[in-house]
């Protein structure tokens, strides 16, 4: 057995360039900030020629909508509703507030069109297998067991009434792979709603890129996390408002035995996904971006490649085990290769 690896997080893999104001925009100013939430770092930048105090005031209220967002879409904060549901699994349905519901409609909506790629009732495998912690695989009836547990066709939303009930005692959801997405998109509305229309807010390395940043386009790249390298193997420039989100297996993982268990797990097996290194994805939904990486790491390339010819708001990025790098076909309409 290998010692346990935790490598580095995966906003070190997807990183922003910024480049200098030109022509008639040299009154441009670059602000940004940064806080600890939703158990990372939430950065938002903004480039605009508006008072310094105003633009203060809409990073207060952004980080604000944040903070509201994760009382109400957390499963640590005990308080929290989701934690409500999660303890009255099996009893009764619980109220829930509009966040919790529009958040879980578009998980159960991926989930169905992935066929479960993507569940928010993942938690306990993902609790079993936890490789911040672990240095040895589970053994094959605790899988088994937890996998008894997962399964997204048993909840009911209510969205009439804005209940959610889990059918089965023991189940328990969490918007790990979809809420921070979502953060960003209504961070973003707060932005705007202050007259600020060109930013970046990075959630822990999902992005929502909006605008410019002077006369030029935000430009960003992908690196190969095994290849010790400075040049990105994709470089490119954002040519619409999306959210970028990657999901690779160089984020948390341990090795056993000379195997490496990271932390995507396969629900159809109960073990971590195996055949690709990463998939970054586009969407003109940040929530969607942030829930598609984890489940196009999953699925592999074809079934990625049928979901986007279905849903062209989609596109992606994957680089497979053997280094191979494939791009859905519409990957132009978000992004201009350098």
């Amino acid at each position: 057995m290998q010692p346990r690896h935790i490598s580095f997080p995966a906003f070190l893999i997807l990183f922003l360039t910024l480049l200098a104001c030109s022509g008639e925009n040299k009154d441009l100013r670059i602000y940004e900030q940064e806080k600890v939430m939703m158990g990372t770092i939430m950065k938002i930048k903004v480039v605009t020629n508006g008072e310094e105090e105003k633009t203060k005031e809409a990073f207060d209220a952004a980080f604000r909508e944040i903070a509201g967002l994760d009382s109400e879409l957390s499963e640590w904060q005990p308080a929290s509703p989701v934690s409500a549901v999660n303890r009255e699994a099996g009893v009764k349905s619980v109220e829930v507030p509009n966040a919790v519901v529009t958040v879980t409609e578009k998980a159960l909506d991926i989930a169905d069109i992935t066929d479960g790629a993507f569940d928010i009732t993942f938690k306990p495998i993902g609790r079993l297998w936890n490789v911040k912690e672990r240095t040895s695989p589970p053994p094959a009836d605790s899988i088994r067991a937890a996998l008894n547990q997962v399964d997204y066709k048993q909840i009911e939303l209510d969205t009439l009434q804005n209940t959610l009930f889990l059918k089965k005692k023991g189940m328990e959801i969490g918007f790990g792979g979809i809420a921070k997405g979502y953060a960003a998109y209504r961070a973003g509305e707060v932005l705007e709603e202050y007259g600020i229309t060109n930013y970046i807010i990075n959630a822990g390395g999902d992005l929502y890129v909006k605008g410019n940043k002077g006369e030029q386009r935000w430009t960003s790249g992908i690196q190969n996390p095994d290849k010790e390298q400075t040049k990105p193997v994709l470089a490119f420039s954002v040519i619409k408002p999306c959210g970028i989100a990657t999901s690779g297996d160089y984020e948390s993982y341990f090795i056993f035995e000379g195997t490496r268990y990271h932390h995507i797990i396969d629900l159809s097996t109960g073990y971590p996904a195996r055949g690709v290194k990463s998939v970054t994805v586009f969407s003109e939904d940040p929530a969607k971006a942030d829930a598609y990486a984890t489940a196009f790491f999953i699925t592999g390339y074809e079934k990625a490649l049928r979901i986007v010819a279905q849903d062209p708001s989609l596109a992606f990025i994957l680089i497979d085990d053997k280094d191979k790098l494939f791009k859905s076909p519409n990957i132009g309409a978000f992004i201009e290769e350098l």
